[in-house]
């Protein structure tokens, strides 16, 4: 079998719209912050220059150094913006890959696919609310057994029940009996849904 290469099953942007706004705020802090800096610099620079009668001589020598800084600045500012922005989707890419898991698994137990389980890789962030999601998948998981149990009871009891009284086979006491039987079923039911709130207020 061929070995895989590192990032053959990494596709970066998965969830496009949600990480390249997170990129696009990151450099848009980044260039504004630098901005503001470089700015503060300048002002204060030349604000001591214009206030030393001696430093104003040398006018052109401190003018000659703010050009070299200014092209230094714009070589290495798109270079500090490629990087920034690839770190921001490696980033961004281990809260999108697990946003996207979920919304697959919501997917699945919402078409009634209760085996599904959500399962991270190791350095995505969200494992908390992935707890979480498999734990209400559990409960509901356990709920529908319940309620298979007692409705496949509840169908014992009713077949039971049909056949005796269609063969006479029944007397009046062992009727109720299986009627008592029935209603406690039912109502072990109408426990198991009334735990569940499905409307506000």
């Amino acid at each position: 079998m061929n070995k895989r290469p590192f990032f053959w099953r990494r596709k970066i942007l998965i969830q496009k719209s949600l990480q390249l706004k997170y990129t696009a705020l990151v450099l848009i802090t980044i260039v504004v912050v630098c901005g503001i800096i470089v700015w503060t610099v300048y002002l204060t620079h030349w604000a001591l220059i214009s206030e030393n009668p001696s430093l104003i001589a040398n006018h052109a020598m401190f003018a000659d150094i703010f050009h070299r800084i200014n092209k230094l600045l714009l070589l290495e500012l798109p270079v500090v913006l490629v990087f920034a922005a690839y770190a921001s989707i490696l980033l961004s890419h281990k809260v999108a890959g697990p946003v996207y898991r979920l919304e697959k698994v919501a997917y699945e137990v919402a078409k009634g696919d209760l085996s599904q389980h959500v399962q991270f890789r190791k350095h995505d962030e969200l494992k908390n609310l992935a707890s979480a999601f498999n734990t209400v998948i559990e409960n509901i998981q356990h709920l529908v057994i319940k309620d298979k149990k007692l409705i496949n009871e509840l169908s014992d009891l009713t077949d039971r029940l049909y056949v005796d009284i269609k063969n006479k086979k029944i007397n009046e006491d062992e009727a109720l009996t299986l009627i008592r039987r029935l209603n406690d079923l039912v109502g072990e039911l109408r426990a198991l849904i009334m735990q569940y709130k499905i409307e506000k207020g």
